[in-house]
């Protein structure tokens, strides 16, 4: 009989992970999730408040096979915070948990990162299975180890590092994502296609346009581009401290736009305009070509991004300028005063070597970063 889902299998370094996806497959996907837990007493559900409607279908599976104590959390970047993390620990331990048990994480790449880091910290250290429910955490955040929350600076100064037990998504949970979060939550394809896989622009492109026609093949078409772009450099350098950090293109100034709007430009959005800046910043210092330059508005322009002027002019310059300040990259490299750490790109699929032999991060004066900001603001984005 024909398993009603795939598998693939991803590494990090010595750790291997197994990642189940198929389409309409929720409840085989949930006996899954038991059968690889093994001898797990409970399971703490962190659910994204927003997908309870899916959760609760994965609940009810789980719950005929263990005991299931269900958490929900705002996927919002004002809850992403160390206290949210509290809260689910002080939850785990009123509601019975022990080593024995395991944290499942349902939701976005917000919802990932906070039960992620509660995994890390509970006991220590506690399994922790991922139900990726959006494009964002599906293709990408879940491709990594990394677990991080904000601090009043800016986002993701406060996590580590922690090998899931597990990944599991239902394509059909993302089918139901608003089309606009669907397409904006696309820029870590184009990113991945930018930075290291410019071959696979043709089939990008493609399952863009199928996900009207045939959404499951194109989900299926866009998690594979996540994963064949981004697992070798995983595999090899696993909590991206090295080759790894091409990964980080656009997010220097995305997150520095995503975290001054308050979490009302999300993070797929604000990471496409992170990038439109970056080929900016680069065609001025680095030489980046005018095709290379095109072809990032050529991949952005299907994202159903508003006008730029409309969604950046309301941002303030000057918070701006403090969360790149503290952007949290800072010590990879050398970088002075005045400057940031940047993914730049000299060439599709090329990034610009950092400082004797470093890792790909150069530094950037932020007077610089906020020139190109200011000209992606005034320009119409348009498919080129």
């Amino acid at each position: 009989m024909r398993s009603p889902y795939e598998e693939l299998g991803l590494a990090f370094g010595d750790a291997a992970v197994p990642y189940l996806y198929g389409t309409d497959c929720t409840p085989a996907l949930a006996d899954a999730v038991v059968d690889r837990l093994g001898d797990v007493d409970t399971v703490l559900l962190v659910l994204d408040d927003g997908v309870r409607g899916h959760a609760d279908a994965v609940a009810a599976e789980l719950g005929r096979r263990v005991r299931v104590e269900a958490v929900a959390v705002e996927a919002h970047e004002r809850h992403k915070t160390l206290p949210t993390v509290q809260h689910l620990l002080e939850s785990a331990v009123a509601r019975g948990l022990t080593r024995r048990s395991a944290v499942v994480a349902m939701g976005g790449g917000t919802v990932g990162n906070i039960a992620g880091l509660a995994a890390a910290l509970l006991f220590r250290g506690t399994r922790l299975v991922h139900l990726p429910t959006t494009p964002v955490a599906a293709f990408d955040a879940t491709v990594s180890l990394k677990q991080g929350v904000n601090l009043s600076a800016g986002k993701n100064l406060a996590g580590t590092y922690f090998v899931p037990a597990l990944i599991a998504c239902d394509l059909a949970w993302l089918s139901t994502v608003p089309r606009h979060d669907l397409l904006t939550g696309l820029a870590e394809m184009v990113k991945n296609v930018l930075v290291a896989a410019p071959a696979l622009e043709a089939k990008l492109l493609r399952a863009l346009d199928d996900l009207t026609l045939d959404p499951a093949a194109a989900l299926r078409a866009l998690l594979e581009i996540g994963v064949e772009a981004k697992a070798p450099y995983v595999a090899a350098d696993p909590r991206e401290r090295g080759g790894a950090l091409i990964f980080e293109y656009g997010h220097t100034a995305g997150h520095a736009i995503e975290f001054v709007s308050g979490g009302a430009i999300r993070h797929g959005e604000a990471v496409a305009w992170g990038m439109l800046i970056a080929a900016e910043v680069a065609r001025r210092r680095h030489g980046l070509g005018d095709a290379d330059v095109a072809a990032h508005h050529r991949l952005v322009a299907p994202l159903d991004l508003p006008d730029a002027a409309a969604r950046l002019d309301g941002l303030d310059r000057a918070a701006i300028r403090a969360v790149l300040a503290a952007d949290n990259k800072r010590g990879y490299g050398p970088c002075a005063p005045g400057e940031v750490l940047m993914v730049l790109l000299d060439g599709m699929g090329h990034a610009v070597p950092g400082p004797a032999g470093g890792p790909p991060l150069v530094p950037v004066a932020v007077d610089a970063v906020m020139d190109a900001f200011e000209t992606v603001a005034m320009n119409a984005l348009e498919a080129v």
